[in-house]
C-alpha cells in the first residue's frame, strides 16, 4: 500500500479535497489507496476548485461552441471531451461530471495507468485512457470540446511560458485539433501575456478567463473556436474561492482592450485621512483592467501606473487634512473610532478591491521611516509605482510583517512619493 509523506498528504488534502477524502476512506477500509506517481504530478495537476469551474465551462458551450446557461441532465447531455494531457487526471475527472464520454490521453505509461486505476477508485467509469503522445498525426476522436494543459517545463525541469518551448506545441496541432471539434479549451501558465497570446492564437481566440483562487492568478484559459472571432477576444477575469463549485455565483468582469483603451481615466487630486483605498483583485491586475474600474465605477486612481484607486467620498462628508507624525483617530493605539464614514463603493465592484481605511499619509522618506518604525512595530508592506519592491521597502522601514495596519509606499499622479497607512476593512 502506498504512503504520501506529511508535504503530500497535506497538498493533497489542500489541493484535492475530495481525492484525499476518497483516499483516506479507502485507507481506512484496508482498500487500495489513490494512487501519485510522483511529487511533480500532484505539483502541476489542477485544483479541484479550478477543475469544477473548467467542467462548468465547457458545460455551458453547445456543439457549435454558443454558449447559454444550463443545468441538469441538460448540461452534459451527449457531449464528449477529449483531454489530450491527462496528466493525474484531476481535469478529467471533472469533465466527466458534465459529459457522457470523456477520453483521456497521456504519454507517460506509469502516470497513465495509475490514472485509470484513480478513476474506478473514485467511481468515475466513463473515462477512456489512452497511453498515447498526442501529435499533429493522432487519430482524435470527434469531440464537442478539446482541452489541454500543455507542460510547462523543458528537458531539464525549467520552467517555460511561450507557447512554442511548451509540450506539446499547440500551435501547430490547431488546425487538426479545430477539424476533430468545434471548440477548444487551453490551459496556459498565468505568467503569460495576454497580447501575446492574442497575437500567436489568432482570429481562433474568442475569450481569455484570467482565474484566481483565493487571491492568486492560477491559470490562464484560452477558448478557441473552429469559427473565427468577428473581433478581439473577450477577457474575463474571475474569481474562485475554495469551496467554489462551478460557474454559479462567481465574480466574473467582462471587457475587450478596446474597451479599456478608450475608457476614460478619473485621477484623484490627492489622499486624505478617512478615504477609502481599494486595492484591485490578482484577476483584475493580470486582465488589464487599469482604466476600466474608473469608468465603470467612478473610481479615483492615483496615478497611472498606480494601481490603487479611492471610492468617492459622497458629497457633504469632512475629510481630514493630513499632519505628519499624527496618527489619524481609530488608528491603533487611539481611542476614537475613524471620523470618516465609507465611501460610495458599488455593490458589483466590492468583490474586485480589498478595501483599506486611510489612517495617515507621509512624504516617502527617512524622517517618515523613523515615525512609522516607532509607531507600527508590526505591518504589511506593499510597494507601488516605485523604484524599489515590496520586500525592499520592508528593510528600509524596519517593520516586522502581521499586524493590522497595512502601509502602502506609491506615487502619486502629481509625481511624489508617499506613504499611506492603513487598516484593512474587508
Amino acid at each position: 500500500m502506498q504512503d504520501l509523506d506529511d508535504g503530500r498528504a497535506r497538498k493533497l488534502a489542500r489541493k484535492l479535497p475530495e481525492w484525499a477524502s476518497v483516499d483516506a476512506e479507502r485507507r481506512s477500509a484496508g482498500l487500495d489507496p489513490l494512487e501519485f506517481p510522483s511529487a511533480l504530478s500532484l505539483e502541476q495537476c489542477s485544483s479541484e476548485a479550478t477543475a469544477r469551474y473548467k467542467a462548468a465551462v465547457a458545460a455551458e458551450r453547445d456543439v457549435s461552441g454558443d454558449s447559454r446557461p444550463r443545468s441538469g441532465a441538460e448540461a452534459g447531455g451527449g457531449k464528449t471531451i477529449v483531454d489530450i494531457t491527462g496528466g493525474l487526471g484531476v481535469d478529467s475527472r471533472a469533465f466527466s461530471q458534465v459529459a457522457e464520454r470523456v477520453v483521456y490521453f497521456e504519454r507517460n505509461a506509469e502516470l497513465a495507468a495509475a490514472a485509470e486505476r484513480n478513476f474506478r477508485r473514485l467511481g468515475a467509469t466513463d473515462i477512456e485512457v489512452r497511453c498515447e503522445t498526442v501529435g499533429p498525426d493522432t487519430d482524435l476522436p470527434e469531440a464537442d470540446l478539446i482541452y489541454a494543459d500543455p507542460a510547462r517545463r523543458d528537458a531539464a525541469g525549467r520552467k517555460v511560458f511561450l507557447l512554442e518551448d511548451c509540450s506539446p506545441d499547440i500551435l501547430p496541432m490547431l488546425p487538426m485539433l479545430l477539424r476533430k471539434a468545434p471548440a477548444m479549451l487551453l490551459k496556459l501558465s498565468p505568467m503569460a501575456d495576454l497580447a501575446m497570446l492574442a497575437r500567436r492564437l489568432g482570429p481562433f481566440l474568442h475569450e481569455i478567463r484570467v482565474v484566481e483562487l483565493d487571491g492568486e492568478v492560477k491559470e490562464l484559459l484560452c477558448l478557441l473556436l473552429r469559427e473565427p472571432a468577428p473581433a478581439e477576444p473577450e477577457i474575463l477575469a474571475v474569481r474562485l474561492s475554495g469551496g467554489a463549485s462551478g460557474g454559479q455565483g462567481i465574480p466574473v468582469f467582462r471587457f475587450r482592450q478596446q474597451e479599456e483603451r478608450e475608457a476614460e481615466l478619473i485621477f484623484a487630486e490627492s489622499v486624505r485621512t478617512g478615504e477609502l483605498l481599494l486595492d484591485p483583485s490578482p484577476a483584475l491586475l493580470k486582465a488589464g483592467a487599469f482604466r476600466l474600474p474608473c469608468a465603470r465605477w467612478g473610481l479615483q486612481k492615483l496615478a497611472v501606473s498606480t494601481h490603487l484607486y479611492l471610492s468617492p467620498v459622497p458629497s457633504g462628508t469632512k475629510t481630514a487634512s493630513c499632519v505628519p507624525g499624527t496618527p489619524f483617530p481609530g488608528s491603533p493605539g487611539t481611542e476614537t473610532g475613524p471620523a470618516v464614514p465609507g465611501g460610495g463603493l458599488p455593490a458589483d465592484a466590492a468583490p474586485w478591491f480589498k478595501a483599506y481605511r486611510v489612517l495617515e499619509v507621509l512624504p516617502l522618506g527617512s524622517a517618515a521611516f523613523r515615525q512609522l518604525r516607532q509607531r507600527y512595530p508590526r505591518a504589511e508592506i506593499t510597494a507601488r509605482n516605485l523604484p524599489l519592491g515590496s520586500d525592499a521597502l520592508r528593510r528600509k522601514l524596519g517593520i516586522s510583517p502581521g499586524g493590522e495596519v497595512h502601509i502602502f509606499g506609491c506615487r502619486l499622479t502629481d509625481g511624489s512619493a508617499v506613504l499611506i497607512v492603513c487598516g484593512q476593512i474587508n
